[in-house]
């Protein structure tokens, strides 16, 4: 009874800080590419599915995650709402399994407990429930958490049972199909071999044990990752080839995280990237925060610290891959979905061990109960809170340009502003964006240009475009398609018919399935005519 009670009220408290979301419609960062746009999604068909099994969308092979759309666009078509609704179901579901597998973890009701509420109101969630492209965190998730269940039942002192063995193999590739991250894993089941299997270390058995029972997590979570690596996009950022200042930004990046999980750091959608400082003091700092997990970890089992040594453990595995592959993003808070649940963990712990000084054990109850709902209130006063910001494109960047330089918050909100004819906002936002160098912002000015009748000015935009898409070093054909199809809108603008033709046939060449360059080659095709 009580658990269920407990996975009850999990539930609900995420339910209620989330519950905003269902309100919210899409958001112009990603959600096209993955929804609205997404001709994958619209139907169970076989085409659809073969397609979304085999093929990498959008620089990744997350298939599951298409899937879960399929599900929803079934359902209620381009109605965000049931979008959103799969969402939040999803992580009231994560934070319910969270608890679970806290409880079977260390078995320990009230440290589970807390922790799951703590997981499932933390403000650090509110980018992986409330954007729609982000449902690879939280579906992620759902099958995650009980990979590591099924292995926690599994795992004997000496061996392993088959079923819930075969069982925890199985949700774990569930999970790497919703996001490739969690392919770190099996690291975090070693940390718990280490302290669960009971047999002489350094034998054969031992090294059988903790290491021939990860080989087939190893080998699903390698293919995945390898599709991923190929197709996935790298920053080419010059500290990306410098060990030390990588290092030393990833470090930044630790304390940043932490700053998160804390509460105290302000949250953005985008993070900008921080200068670089290699003085002494600096660098032992930053390099300090890639050292503080692993160093909890060491103390943890040195002190036989279980809940001390897993916590920090799930938390610095599940950070690795944001931590050591070379992302684009610095920091993002979709990246602490998944290791969240170790802080909440290790601070629930807290909190239990400092109320079990008090001697009354009244008291002690009531100081415990104090504390968690402060904590759990700042929590999800933060999180209802910045909800708010994901509610629509307009708050979502108006929100992100008062912290962040970052071209594409310009970008988006100008698209906003294009939306709403004001195009004198949409130029000063294009401009500011194309202080970085990108080819949004200059297609953009593009637009704004052939919208306002200011062809010569459209058509030098659109040269710059294709100067900077030329810079890239990288092929991107949808993106040359489009830069044709408005080459040729500007061109048939300024009345150089047959050059608009050109434009058009080499943007139907490049991607035979541009609609609007189609439409409009037609209507240049019969302005040669007349």
């Amino acid at each position: 009874m009580w658990l269920l009670i407990a996975c009850a009220a999990i539930a609900a408290a995420a339910l209620l800080v989330n519950g905003a979301t269902l309100r919210f419609g899409f958001v112009s960062w990603d959600d096209s590419r993955y929804v609205t746009e997404n001709p994958w999604i619209r139907g169970w068909s076989w085409q659809n599915l073969h397609h979304i099994f085999t093929k990498p969308y959008f620089v990744s092979y997350m298939p599951l995650q298409l899937v879960s759309y399929v599900l929803d666009y079934s359902l209620w078509g381009l109605r965000p709402f049931g979008y959103h609704l799969q969402q939040i179901l999803l992580h009231a579901l994560s934070s319910v399994l969270a608890f679970v597998l806290v409880r079977r973890l260390f078995g320990r009701f009230w440290v589970a407990f807390i922790a799951g509420v703590l997981f499932a109101v933390h403000p650090s969630h509110v980018e992986s429930v409330a954007w729609v492209s982000a449902r690879k965190d939280v579906l992620s998730a759902a099958f995650l958490f009980p990979s590591v269940i099924f292995y926690l039942l599994a795992r004997g002192d000496r061996s392993l049972r088959t079923g819930p063995y075969l069982a925890s193999i199985a949700f774990f590739t569930l999970a790497v199909l919703s996001k490739v991250n969690v392919v770190v894993m099996p690291v975090f089941l070693l940390l718990v071999d280490w302290t669960a299997l009971r047999l002489p270390r350094g034998g054969t058995r031992w090294w059988l044990q903790v290491l021939g029972t990860k080989i087939p997590y190893g080998g699903i979570g390698l293919a995945v990752m390898v599709v991923n690596w190929i197709v996935e996009v790298k920053t080419n950022k010059e500290y990306a080839r410098e060990p030390l200042r990588y290092l030393v930004l990833k470090g930044h990046a630790t304390w940043d995280y932490l700053g998160i999980l804390a509460g105290i750091h302000r949250q953005n959608p985008i993070y900008d990237t921080p200068p670089i400082h290699l003085d002494p003091i600096s660098v032992a700092v930053r390099l300090l925060g890639l050292l503080l997990l692993p160093a909890m970890v060491w103390w943890g089992f040195r002190v036989r610290n279980r809940v001390l040594a897993l916590g920090a453990g799930w938390m610095f595995v599940m950070l690795l891959p944001a931590m050591f592959f070379p992302v684009p993003t610095y920091v993002a808070d979709r990246y602490l979905y998944h290791a969240s649940l170790g802080f909440c963990w290790l601070l629930a712990a807290g909190v239990l061990g400092a109320g079990a000084r008090i001697p009354q054990p009244k008291l002690r109850a009531a100081a415990v109960a104090l504390v968690t709902a402060a904590v759990a209130s700042f929590f999800a006063m933060r999180t209802v809170r910045y909800n708010q910001v994901w509610a629509n494109s307009e708050s979502l960047w108006s929100y992100t340009i008062q912290a962040s330089a970052d071209f594409r918050a310009f970008n988006n909100l100008a698209r906003v502003r294009m939306e709403q004819n004001r195009w004198e906002d949409a130029e000063r936002l294009f401009k500011l964006g194309a202080r970085q160098p990108n080819v949004t912002s200059w297609d953009g000015l593009t637009v704004v240009y052939y919208k306002t009748s200011r062809y010569p000015e459209a058509l030098e935009m659109n040269d710059k475009a294709f100067a900077m898409h030329a810079k890239k070093g990288e092929v991107d054909p949808i993106e040359e398609a489009d830069l044709y199809y408005k080459r040729g809108s500007v061109l048939l603008g300024l009345n150089r018919v047959p050059e608009s033709i050109q434009a058009f046939e080499k943007s139907l060449a490049i991607n035979p399935a541009h609609g609007d360059a189609r439409r409009m080659l037609e209507a240049a095709r019969q302005a040669a005519g007349r």
